[in-house]
């Protein structure tokens, strides 16, 4: 699959697992990979290597290989049975520039998500923000004090870290 192509489709494959509100998923996320190769013009070959070559490794088949499902970033109600985990001392947001000046005075909030993805280094935290073009701010997360306060932090099967919201005395300015 050409690298044009592959990135296209699992931006497809990830909207169809993280958005789609024409079809229902599993409580817990899984959609089944038949109604993908019928319905959506992907192989199994295709979802195979996507899940297998994904440099955000996001996706994961199940044990029985008939069903796939996006490992966090969703926008529909989903119930992944993350576990409440202790975060590391900081975690990184990115973000666009501007939107720093709602993130200062509201926080980081999940807008149409489940949770706030958090990274644990900052050089993917500034990717993540330049995904979509134009300027970027890095913004550091005192997670150590966020979760001596009570707040819960889950991290995904990836590594992605997750928190309902991040309040604005937790967030300072990096880059």
């Amino acid at each position: 699959m050409k690298t044009q192509d592959f990135v296209h489709d699992e931006k497809r494959l990830a909207y169809l697992l993280r958005h789609d509100r024409d079809y229902p998923l599993s409580p817990n996320g899984w959609r089944d990979i038949g109604d993908l190769v019928e319905h959506h013009g992907f192989s199994n070959e295709q979802l195979l290597e996507i899940v297998a070559k994904s440099n955000k490794r996001r996706f994961e088949v199940s044990g029985d290989g008939c069903k796939i499902r996006a490992l966090q970033g969703h926008s529909v109600d989903v119930d992944m049975h993350y576990e409440n985990t202790m975060p590391p001392d900081l975690l990184f947001h990115g973000t666009s520039n501007s939107n720093l000046e709602s993130i200062m005075a509201e926080g980081i909030r999940r807008m149409t998500r489940q949770y706030v993805q958090l990274s644990s280094d900052c050089s993917t935290a500034e990717m993540v923000g330049r995904r979509k073009g134009g300027s970027c701010v890095v913004l550091e997360v005192d997670s150590r004090r966020m979760s001596a306060d009570g707040i819960s932090f889950y991290v995904s099967k990836n590594g992605v870290w997750l928190v309902e919201s991040v309040p604005p005395q937790y967030v300072r300015v990096v880059s």
